[in-house]
């Protein structure tokens, strides 16, 4: 088998959607996708920039390209577009998804476990890294100590509900999905984008 440098294999894959999307057409599916359509570009909102695909591939605010984890769910989010938007919104564990098994240690290693490792006792710090992110109340009652409702994509919103240690327990965090997500995003990208928002958090806790 041909050797291949991780870069290279970033660079390949990206490359692969790039060619997949240059052959679908994103007009009527606004709607869907909560997208918008500027001349020949595709705007997707993501985390709270306007990123924007063109023939030259995805570029922010600042017309760079951003990571490579960020262009793999935000070219999965295109390509997997349904025909319709679907309505299941009910929240669901990241493990009850098809597909998510293989990855379900992946979560809870590198998404769920280091935002309550890192805000176990330190509620109020947890709250002020959402608010810079733009996490919102969420238009229900849950029993915890802190809940966040975020929109990293416009059909992908993810419900944190945090609970802090206490005499019996350490602190937990889960980061659930609305049941629909594994329309828009297959297993491997909805971890992805978990992982990124649980960065952001902590990149935001640091300043």
């Amino acid at each position: 088998m041909r050797q291949t440098t991780t870069g290279s294999v970033y660079h390949e894959t990206y490359h692969f959607y790039l060619e997949q999307l240059k052959t679908m057409r994103f007009d009527g599916k606004e709607e869907v996708l909560g997208i918008t359509l500027d001349g020949d570009a595709v705007v997707v909102p993501y985390f709270g920039q306007s990123i924007r695909l063109t023939a030259d591939g995805l570029k922010d605010e600042a017309g760079r390209r951003p990571d490579f984890s960020d262009c793999v769910v935000l070219c999965r989010y295109l390509i997997m577009c349904p025909l319709f938007e679907p309505k299941q919104k009910e929240w669901s564990a990241y493990r009850d998804f098809p597909d998510a098994g293989p990855l379900t240690v992946f979560w809870i290693d590198t998404v769920e476990g280091p935002l309550a490792r890192a805000f176990s006792g330190r509620v109020s710090a947890l709250e002020e890294a959402c608010d810079v992110l733009g996490g919102s109340m969420p238009e229900m009652d849950i029993a915890c100590d802190l809940c966040r409702c975020f929109i990293p994509l416009p059909k992908m919103p993810l419900l944190l509900v945090f609970n802090d240690a206490d005499d019996d327990f350490p602190a937990s965090v889960s980061l659930l999905f609305e049941k629909r997500a594994s329309t828009y995003l297959d297993a491997e990208s909805q971890a992805i984008l978990g992982h990124m928002l649980s960065n952001r958090l902590l990149a935001a806790a640091h300043g």
